[in-house]
């Protein structure tokens, strides 16, 4: 098949998502299929680099077309806006300018409804089959955050727009039995749904070198908080858990990262800044995972629902790099069931601060007492979510899209 990977943010861009689906386009390439990616300038979190990446190149096969787009930053909401619609214009430029229509086009659920909307518009005008990745799922994730009512017009919209974005797609790709099951609940009819979650992306590699900071400091508990720090996450329990428990100063608090939230969580902190909670910018994976493998506890933390439409990938980077995990999601949802059989760390009883308190208190004492590890988090997070395990997984799914549609390999 000629496959088009539509995102925004493509290597050497440096969120997880777009090195993942570099790993994604060369294993592509190397299973027969042509691929082309469909994305613009390196740009996340407002960073450009001097040296802007070609417009066109090909790099081990894979085609790369960068779209140009307006300078942003996050504070720069307008011209964010703006840049949604042109992306999402390039892109039908881009496809209706071919002479041949690609086979596939595999689009992500950012920017939210959009890049769905976008793909089924393309595949109504040139019969281009596409997959629908979902990260995350709208509008239930921003319902589930408070952001928005259930019961309001705009919610009833995205909501009517993303069942048909599901309905016409080739497959709706989720990361998890919650997420397939949120999806299902749109409309039981629908029967192109597939989990596969995501992948490792870097091996853990204890050479790498990080600021002298954030080196191990003996005889305390650190508490880690990796990635974006958002309205997603539950942080002002974690922060409260942070006060409740400021009297024992063997427990520290790390946050690393940048998000909506970062200047609520420092003001929130107060005295206990630079004592017992500690900030820290946004770090590449590479160096965190570093950092992590000298935490005694790594939180994936999310409000109450967003489980239930999203699955934090944080969790294969915790678990690469060997730390034990802190869950504060709901007890029965996939990601707490698997914290809990493999017995890699502690699931808070509900999404409250004392809960957490609690779970953090058993944790220490258990590193207090020099208790061992009975399994080693690496090896349940490599067995579980290696590469080639999950890269097989999206072969298959590949394969079948292509039988299913009589669409032969180039």
């Amino acid at each position: 098949m000629h496959i088009l990977i539509v995102h925004r943010y493509y290597w050497p861009d440096t969120p997880a998502y777009a090195r993942m689906l570099h790993i994604q386009a060369q294993h592509y390439v190397e299973q027969g299929h042509k691929v082309t990616v469909f994305s613009t300038q390196p740009c996340y979190n407002g960073n450009y680099p001097e040296t802007p990446s070609p417009s066109y190149e090909n790099v081990a096969g894979v085609e790369i077309f960068r779209t140009p787009l307006l300078r942003e930053s996050k504070k720069t909401k307008i011209r964010r806006a703006l840049n949604v619609l042109l992306f999402c214009l390039s892109l039908m430029v881009h496809c209706l300018r071919r002479f041949r229509k690609y086979d596939l086009m595999t689009v992500a659920s950012f920017p939210p409804v959009v890049m769905g909307l976008t793909a089924r518009v393309l595949g109504f005008l040139t019969g281009t089959k596409y997959l629908y990745h979902c990260q995350d799922l709208y509008p239930e994730t921003v319902i589930a955050s408070g952001m928005m009512k259930t019961s309001s017009r705009l919610a009833s919209i995205t909501r009517s727009i993303e069942l048909r974005n599901c309905k016409k797609a080739a497959a709706v790709v989720v990361l998890s039995e919650d997420m397939k099951q949120t999806v299902l609940r749109r409309s039981s009819a629908l029967d192109n749904v597939q989990i596969i979650n995501n992948f490792i992306i870097d091996e853990f590699d204890p050479a790498v070198p990080i600021a002298a900071e954030l080196q191990k400091v003996d005889g305390k508990f650190r508490i880690l908080f990796a990635g974006n720090l958002g309205r997603f996450q539950n942080l002002d329990a974690l922060m409260e858990a942070a006060h409740q428990l400021s009297g024992n100063e063997e427990i520290h608090f790390w946050f690393v990262g940048e998000g909506a939230m970062k200047e609520e969580l420092i003001e929130q902190a107060g005295a206990l800044l630079g004592k017992t909670v500690f900030f820290h910018p946004f770090m590449p994976l590479k160096e965190v995972m570093v950092v992590i493998s000298q935490t005694q506890l790594s939180i994936v933390s999310l409000n109450p629902g967003v489980i239930d439409c999203a699955y934090p990938s944080k969790t294969m980077s915790y678990l690469e790099a060997g730390s034990r995990l802190l869950v504060l999601v709901e007890p029965d949802s996939e990601l707490a069931n698997f914290v809990t059989e493999n017995s890699i760390g502690t699931v808070c009883e509900d999404p409250s601060a004392g809960s957490f308190v609690s779970a953090v208190t058993r944790e220490y004492e258990r590193w207090k007492q020099g208790q061992g590890e009975d399994v080693s988090p690496r090896e349940v997070g490599r067995s579980s979510f290696g590469q080639r395990a999950i890269l097989s997984k999206w072969a298959g799914l590949l394969d079948s899209i292509a039988k299913e549609n009589s669409i032969s390999r180039e």
